[in-house]
């Protein structure tokens, strides 16, 4: 296996450790799981980097449809959770304005 092979693979199974992650990020596992998942997209990055500089148009090109799905995949899934993430602010948004107006007019009662 040569050097593209194996950065290739690599690649692929980064990308296939990101998608399970995703899986598992919730409000819950942020803190733990997100870390982690910029620490696989950076090498993600440096790998493919190599890549570029290494090899010319051609040759990645056979490489590229298949890690193009994966990498789409992953960026649909992240696209929910900041989607699932954006709503939940706006509740809690929300909710703490309905509070603080509770207290406003709590307190022009008092008066």
């Amino acid at each position: 296996m040569n050097d593209l092979d194996k950065k290739a693979h690599k690649i692929r199974h980064l990308l296939n450790e990101l998608s399970s992650d995703f899986d598992l990020l919730n409000f819950e596992s942020f803190d733990s799981l997100f870390p982690s998942i910029t620490g696989k997209i950076k090498e993600v990055h440096r790998l493919r980097a190599e890549l570029k500089n290494q090899y010319d148009l051609e040759t990645l090109q056979k490489y590229e449809n298949d890690l193009f799905q994966a990498a789409k995949l992953i960026e649909r899934k992240f696209d929910n959770i900041i989607e699932i993430f954006t709503r939940e602010e706006k509740r809690l948004q929300k909710e703490l304005f309905g509070f603080v107006g509770g207290r406003k007019i709590t307190n022009y009662l008092r008066y």
